[in-house]
């Protein structure tokens, strides 16, 4: 994670300097201040700006676009008294690095966002802290401010959480699986069964799973907060110069028809004689999901039979092993479960795994 570090006065320079012993990043003094501040706003992901905290809004006002998007922004006066969480405090991570520089300080760090002053769960940090995509953060504002305000949510997963556990406990939320929520067993929105609809909903709600509303979200004002578990590990196997659109084309299909969503893509995987070409990279850019290259010695230690997956004669004689979408992407999920064996296309095939990380 890069960080700079920006100072106006020969103090701030000493704090920046001792701050960046125990946390190492560029240091920037008055010089073109104002244009290095500027520029490091789209490069950098941290910033700790030495100065009043005037300056810094002022200069950084007309660059703001999203919390989703923004850099963690931490604001300190030169003394290292207190580190104040200007900007990004949960997704950009403001919060727990103002936490830091007071600790490198000796300070105190000044955070301001109502969950963390009210000791309450913030399902935008949640997701952070899980590695989980968040496919609707205007929703997130329901769920927060029900819990500000003393009201219940309600949880749909089939996963445990000791946060969410802490919720149940203090009678803050409700949890249910996917399967009740889906089926109305429980208190999920009234009035619809069909969870491709938009429905009306009772309590604000947060779901952590990969395939429910993978069809289409809830529509803004929904008060349904989804959140996507990254566990799906999708396998690409494909003949020598496939181009990205037909590969990102398969793969979408494979996810619609198994009724995934896309950002719950943990990895996409191949194997080293797949690992250049240009048309799985472009796919990974796509999707924004990292590639993740399998041996073929860790291939060949599968007992490919008993896990169901169909074996290729061709693709031994073209690759040396007798599996690559199905075997990589089991393998990329550290073994988990096999969701789909190899879909074929026309030069592509397509496997996706389940990483049980959260079971």
């Amino acid at each position: 994670m890069n960080t700079a570090y920006f100072y106006l006065t020969p103090e701030g320079e000493a704090l920046a300097l001792r701050l960046s012993a125990g946390h190492p990043g560029d240091l920037y003094g008055k010089d073109n201040f104002r244009e290095n501040l500027r520029t490091a706003f789209s490069r950098y992901e941290n910033l700790i700006c030495i100065m009043a905290t005037g300056i810094v809004v002022r200069i950084l006002a007309p660059l703001l676009v999203h919390k989703s998007s923004d850099p963690a922004v931490v604001v300190m006066d030169q003394k290292g008294r207190h580190a104040i969480n200007l900007l990004s405090g949960h997704l950009g991570g403001a919060n727990d690095l103002a936490r830091e520089m007071a600790f490198l300080a000796g300070g105190e760090p000044v955070i301001t966002t109502a969950t963390d002053v009210a000791g309450l769960l913030s399902f935008d940090t949640f997701a952070k802290s899980h590695e989980m995509a968040i496919e609707n953060i205007r929703e997130l504002k329901h769920v927060s401010g029900a819990l500000l305000s003393g009201k219940p949510i309600l949880v749909v997963t089939d996963c445990h959480f000791p946060e969410v556990e802490d919720l149940v406990s203090r009678k803050l939320a409700s949890k249910v699986s996917v399967s009740d929520y889906v089926s109305n067993k429980s208190d999920r929105p009234s009035g619809k069964t069909d969870t491709k609809k938009e429905p009306e909903a009772k309590l604000p709600t947060v779901i952590i799973d990969e395939s429910l509303y993978a069809d289409g979200l809830p529509g803004e004002g929904s008060e349904i907060l989804v959140l996507r578990p990254r566990t799906i590990c999708a396998g690409i196997g494909c003949k020598r110069g496939m181009d990205g659109e037909s590969i990102i084309e398969a793969l979408s299909a494979v996810l619609k028809e198994t009724g995934l969503a896309p950002r719950s893509l943990e990895w996409i995987s191949t194997i080293p004689l797949k690992a250049d070409e240009p048309g799985i990279h472009a796919a990974s850019a796509y999707f924004e999901t990292p590639l993740k290259v399998i041996s073929t010695e860790e291939i060949e230690k599968l007992d490919i039979s008993s896990l169901g997956i169909a074996p290729s004669d061709f693709v031994a004689q073209q690759t040396g092993v007798l599996s690559v979408s199905a075997a990589s992407s089991f393998l990329a999920a550290e073994k988990g479960l096999l969701l789909r064996d190899k879909v074929k296309f026309k030069g592509v095939t397509i496997a996706l795994s389940k990483h049980l990380k959260y079971s």
